[in-house]
């Protein structure tokens, strides 16, 4: 039966709680996670989903409750049928465990606190600020993932792929989903997009990414389980005509607010409105030229440029005051084309207490040996359009602009320089390019173009002076 949390375990008003740990063959890690997890519950679950080693052996004589299926019947059935015994049984939440040991249960009590907060919320364990743990694949491939979950759920989602979570008993009695073995590693996704159709939100607490390499392979199939969960994600947005709200709640409003795009006046959510109409009218036609524009450039573009007078560095977020990988790449490349008599212009606002992007782009550059007086900061520059408006009015004019920047950005700021008539050399931060490990930077530069592309068409073609001065 359920058991009450005890003091040391949370903080929370004692509620009931189980633990479900679904186990295919996972006899060499099954016994500890359960062990650890009885710390914090008498009441785990252990389906043992028609292991072929001693998986059930080794907790057989734990104080913990062994459901076993037989034949294998996939990670979804597994999962379910824990769920329902512990719904069945009294359990006001379901705490949901990995069984291989890329999840703490020492973590529990984050999951409970956060519960005892927000009662009607899914929980997730997010690992994806770990990013240095986790092999670029997987962080990439999550990345993807969380986009369209987001999309779909029409609610952020922080971690989309983690399996540690905590579900509320009520929202589990409410649905009733695709829990076939080939749905194994989709039921996960496709959960969180049913709790975002029913008004259920959910919540990330921080864990740490396990990646040791004397954990066992994973069962999950790169490339077989993310088409299952692509095919899921598309249906369930056909469904709703590719649900435009959905992907404002879920996506573009919570980028919008981290990146600081604040005050949006009229013209800025007519844009986004009309960009996003676009999207919807042409079934996302105008989204894939702009995604093929942004390619084409990204592999075309050379990482050279030959005595470039006016080097100009695009500014990149900040993170935890230092310079992040993709502005340190930004950054190098000045470096390297830095020759006597050049200048460089690095932009960028100040954002939470930090430094200016600006500022801490040139205190690099000096640490690099650029000349102190070679190097000009321009911090007033909250976006791309900014950034190229502030830094021409710091050049001669009709100066050649030599812009230094990630391949999946090039393109966003070549189509901006022009609407502004601003001479441009394009020089690729990164020798070569690689599509696979910029995928959701590339679905996102997608968004931000497809916006100013049809900011620009509207403005030309109905002639809005506005809105025509303050793009170019």
């Amino acid at each position: 039966m359920p058991t009450k949390p005890t003091p040391e375990a949370s903080s929370l008003e004692p509620r009931t709680f189980a633990i479900v740990i679904p186990a295919y063959n996972e006899s060499r890690t099954i016994r500890d996670i359960a062990q650890r997890a009885l710390k914090y519950s008498s009441y785990v679950i252990i389906v043992d989903d028609g292991s072929t080693d001693d998986t059930a052996e080794k907790v057989r004589d734990l104080p913990v409750t062994l459901l076993q299926n037989q034949p294998n019947q996939g990670k979804a059935a597994a999962m379910w049928r824990g769920m329902e015994a512990a719904v069945k049984n009294g359990a006001e939440w379901v705490i949901t465990i990995d069984a291989d040991g890329q999840h703490r249960p020492e973590d529990i009590p984050l999951f409970l606190d956060a519960a005892a907060a927000h009662p009607d919320t899914i929980i997730i364990g997010s690992r994806l600020h770990d990013r240095e743990t986790i092999p670029a694949k997987r962080y990439w491939a999550n990345r993807f993932a969380n986009f369209w979950i987001a999309w779909a759920a029409g609610q952020p989602v922080s971690d989309s792929q983690s399996g540690f979570r905590l579900y509320p008993a009520g929202f589990l009695e409410l649905i009733d989903l695709d829990t076939s073995k080939e749905k194994g590693f989709v039921f996960e996704s496709e959960i969180l997009i049913e709790a975002g159709w029913r008004s259920y939100g959910n919540l990330s607490v921080k864990i740490p990414a396990i990646y040791d390499e004397n954990l066992r392979e994973s069962h999950f199939r790169s490339v077989k389980d993310i088409q299952l969960i692509t095919h899921m994600v598309a249906r369930r947005l056909w469904q709703r005509h590719m649900y435009l709200p959905g992907l404002y709640r879920g996506v573009i409003a919570p980028a919008l607010h981290k990146h600081q795009r604040r005050g949006l006046d009229k013209d800025g959510f007519f844009t986004l409105a009309l960009s996003l109409l676009g999207i919807w009218l042409g079934r996302g036609l105008t989204y894939a030229w702009q995604l093929y524009r942004i390619t084409t450039t990204a592999r075309q573009t050379p990482a050279s440029a030959y005595l470039p007078a006016f080097i100009v560095v695009p500014g990149h977020r900040l993170q935890n005051s230092a310079i992040s990988e993709d502005y340190r790449q930004r950054l190098d490349r000045a470096v390297m084309l830095f020759h006597d008599g050049a200048r460089i212009i690095v932009t960028g606002a100040a954002a939470d207490n930090e430094p200016s992007e600006a500022e801490a782009g040139r205190a690099y550059l000096i640490r690099q040996g650029i000349p102190a007086d070679s190097v000009q900061a321009e911090e007033h520059s909250t976006n791309t359009l900014e950034n190229l408006m502030h830094a021409r009015e710091m050049l001669p004019p009709d100066a050649t602009m030599t812009l230094v920047s990630n391949r999946y950005h090039l393109q966003r700021l070549k189509i901006m320089a022009q609407g502004m008539n601003i001479p441009v050399e394009l020089c690729a931060a990164e020798n070569q390019w690689r599509a696979r490990e910029n995928l959701p930077a590339l679905l996102w530069e997608a968004f931000f173009t497809h916006w100013y592309w049809a900011g620009r068409l509207f403005s030309r073609l109905t002639g809005h002076q506005r809105m025509l001065q303050r793009i170019t």
